[in-house]
């Protein structure tokens, strides 16, 4: 798979920057021009160019802000992600100059040069649609969803949180394990999940100690920076709080060590639950390849394939292989088991008023079968062995929503 994101002035025609992931080529400044200018024709009679076929891929053109064009182009496996991916990319950089920068675009070669800053981050959103990248320093599923992990230890942390929130005067702060949140704080749950998506990255971005980075808020506070301060408490745990200018970063460094220095052996507790990501009380049925658990309304997603190996038929699917397989059957049939997930788009909005009502939907192959179900503001997606019978997977999706629904220790 190849993915390229180029970022065009819409006036000008002007390339402000260009990413990739793949084995694609690098396109041609000609090649640019001639993808804008599609566009520019099309807008001139009238006409939207929204996407078109190339082979064994897409490319996708989205206007932003009157001034932006994002142009995406995907080979092999992951085209109904694009729309998503571009909106990523436009949130990215209004993340780091902000929206008013993006809107005037005064001067195109100081917005270039800005735009460079954004350049680890777009990449490790294009990173993370690879599932075999195995090595990335930040674990994602899918770009809508939070990326999280279900530790006992929830409420404990967040107390924690709320106590160091309040200390440095921040509104906003979590606690992430290995890149992945495990606990909130503050108002935190007020933040739009593409905001939270952000800042999850941070941390991934650079392993010092101890960071503050201005930011801006691309559904909040697209226009007035806050500061973000990333502290590391132990090896691939960090908290983030969103402060204002005070207290200093040496200030912070002292919060730090008289909020948390009594809680290490609850953090300690908490990183023993990664991989699994889930309570070790929260037990799967030996056929259960890899599951997918989304909590609709806060848009986090906890997902585990290091469950107990067995002999089973199946077992020798490799980690990244069952994470693409979910991933896939969640953008090409889940999201229509929960409508708020669902990327609108107004050519299929009168296909998907089709689908409402539905509860649960499954795939199947020779190698695999998946199912998912959704009982309230929880949707779980399993990934099982082919010889397990539909009716009996259906039991056991039914079963283990359940499960978790009532388990004490599962706190979002």
């Amino acid at each position: 798979m190849s993915v390229i994101i180029i970022g065009v002035a819409t006036e000008s025609g002007v390339p402000i920057f260009s990413r990739k992931r793949g084995t694609a080529d690098n396109i041609q400044f000609s090649t640019i021009a001639s993808l804008h200018g599609i566009n520019m024709f099309s807008k001139c009679h009238n006409v939207s160019m929204v996407n078109t076929q190339v082979d064994n891929g897409t490319i996708l053109w989205k206007e932003y802000c009157k001034s932006i064009t994002l142009i995406g182009i995907v080979t092999g496996g992951l085209e109904c992600d694009l729309p998503l991916l571009l909106s990523c990319v436009y949130d990215v950089m209004v993340f780091y100059i902000g929206k008013k920068e993006l809107e005037t675009m005064k001067n195109v070669d100081q917005i270039k040069r800005d735009l460079r800053q954004c350049y680890p981050m777009m990449d490790l959103l294009l990173e993370s649609l690879d599932a075999t990248a195995a090595n990335s320093p930040q674990p994602t599923l899918v770009l809508d969803l939070i990326e999280s992990m279900l530790c006992p230890q929830a409420q404990q942390l967040q107390q924690a949180l709320d106590n160091f929130a309040d200390c440095v005067t921040g509104r906003y702060a979590c606690l992430s394990v290995g890149g992945r949140l495990a606990a909130v704080g503050g108002d935190w749950r007020e933040l739009h999940p593409r905001e939270a998506r952000l800042l999850l990255l941070l941390p991934a971005l650079d392993a010092a100690p101890l960071r503050e980075t201005p930011c801006y808020l691309p559904v909040m506070s697209p226009n007035v920076a806050f500061r973000a301060v990333t502290c590391k408490l132990l090896a691939d745990v960090y908290i983030l709080v969103m402060c204002g200018a005070t207290p200093t970063l040496a200030e912070i460094d002292e919060l730090v060590l008289q909020c948390w220095e009594s809680y290490a052996p609850v953090i300690k507790e908490a990183k023993l639950v990664a991989p699994r990501n889930f309570p070790a009380s929260l037990q799967f049925e030996p056929c259960i390849l890899g599951v997918f658990v989304i909590n609709i309304s806060s848009h986090r997603c906890v997902f585990s394939r290091n469950l107990p190996q067995t002999n089973q038929k199946g077992r020798g699917m490799s980690g990244s292989h069952r994470l693409d397989i979910l991933r896939t059957f969640y953008i090409k049939s889940v999201r229509d088991v929960a409508p708020e997930l669902r990327i609108t788009d107004s050519d299929n909005n009168e296909s998907n008023n089709d689908l409402e009502g539905m509860c649960e939907t499954y795939w199947q192959s020779e190698y695999h079968k998946c199912h998912a179900q959704r009982s309230g503001n929880l949707l779980c997606c399993a990934l099982y062995a082919p010889s397990v019978p539909t009716h009996t997977m259906r039991l056991i999706t039914s079963q283990l929503l359940s499960s978790i629904s009532s388990n004490k220790e599962v706190y979002w």
